[in-house]
């Protein structure tokens, strides 16, 4: 089954010239997408720090950036600003679509993906009014079905609240996918997120905020970093995100993001996780006792 997961942050941007206004806002190489493709970027603000992160799906007329909801009051008028003489028109299309997410495994995907995709990345279909998107939250083969018809029986997928993510954020967190608003916001510079592979050209030439990425590059560390996780807590029940971790008396970091995870342990519960840690600690393969009694492990980024 997918995941009926409600509205997104969805802008449009049309005309001649909107890959190119893209580009000069994204950390992603955007010069050369074509209809079909989708680019996961950030987008920086003028001091180089993370206003959003999501993913480009570029169609024969129209391009758009899909990210986690709520962000498109700022983020329109933020793209708006740089268009000058262009010919590009930015919109917020959010309240027009409802979005399905179909993990690779569903049976939608196993008997839709090609008809729907193809060798594409991303198609339109105007018989269902129909965006497809590969996205790769729940990993590679992932679709996000943007859709104006919200019957989940269409989709063979149930109800699932987009903003607590239920259902599929175990997936989500295994395949280190950050979630803007909860895993990071506009204070993160995007280095600090370690999915530099996956989202930073650092030979595009000019965007904005590109200084700082490429003073950050050059200098070859940061403070804080995204990584992930495995909690072990003394006690059973819940976890409330952020969950701060204390080692020896000092926070080395959150916890952002957390789903609980089967386990055959005795006592206590195990947590998958998402954490913002400090420097010295989100190295892979670390292990902490924490105050309190929980077990720290950490993971890999991508």
């Amino acid at each position: 089954m997918g995941f009926a997961i409600g509205h997104l942050t969805i802008i449009e941007i049309s005309g001649a010239d909107r890959n190119k206004i893209l580009n000069n806002l994204c950390t992603q190489d955007l010069r050369a997408i074509q209809p079909g493709q989708v680019k996961e970027t950030f987008i920086l603000d003028v001091k180089g720090r993370t206003l959003s992160h999501g993913v480009v799906a570029c169609l024969d007329s129209r391009t758009f950036f899909i990210s986690s909801p709520g962000q498109a009051q700022r983020l329109v008028p933020h793209i708006d600003r740089y268009i000058i003489r262009e010919d590009a028109v930015v919109r917020d299309v959010s309240e027009e679509f409802f979005a399905f997410l179909q993990p690779p495994e569903s049976r939608w995907s196993v008997a839709n993906h090609r008809e729907y995709l193809g060798d594409k990345e991303c198609s339109e279909r105007d018989s269902d009014q129909t965006l497809c998107v590969a996205a790769a939250w729940l990993g590679q083969g992932t679709v996000l079905i943007l859709s104006k018809a919200q019957s989940q029986d269409v989709w063979d997928c149930q109800s699932s609240d987009c903003m607590d993510r239920q259902g599929w954020e175990l997936q989500r967190i295994e395949n280190f996918w950050p979630w803007y608003g909860v895993d990071i916001d506009e204070k993160n510079l995007p280095q600090e997120i370690g999915i530099n592979t996956r989202t930073i050209s650092f030979n595009k030439g000019c965007y904005l905020g590109q200084e700082t990425v490429a003073r950050l590059d050059a200098l070859g560390q940061v403070q804080k970093q995204l990584a992930s996780v495995i909690l072990h807590l003394a006690q059973d029940g819940g976890l409330a995100c952020p969950y701060e971790l204390v080692l020896e008396g000092k926070s080395i970091g959150f916890v952002t993001s957390a789903a609980r995870i089967s386990s055959t342990e005795a006592s206590g519960s195990l947590w998958a996780g998402l954490a913002m840690l400090r420097r010295g600690y989100f190295q892979p393969a670390g292990q902490f006792l924490l105050d309190g009694g929980a077990l720290l492990k950490i993971g890999r980024g991508l």
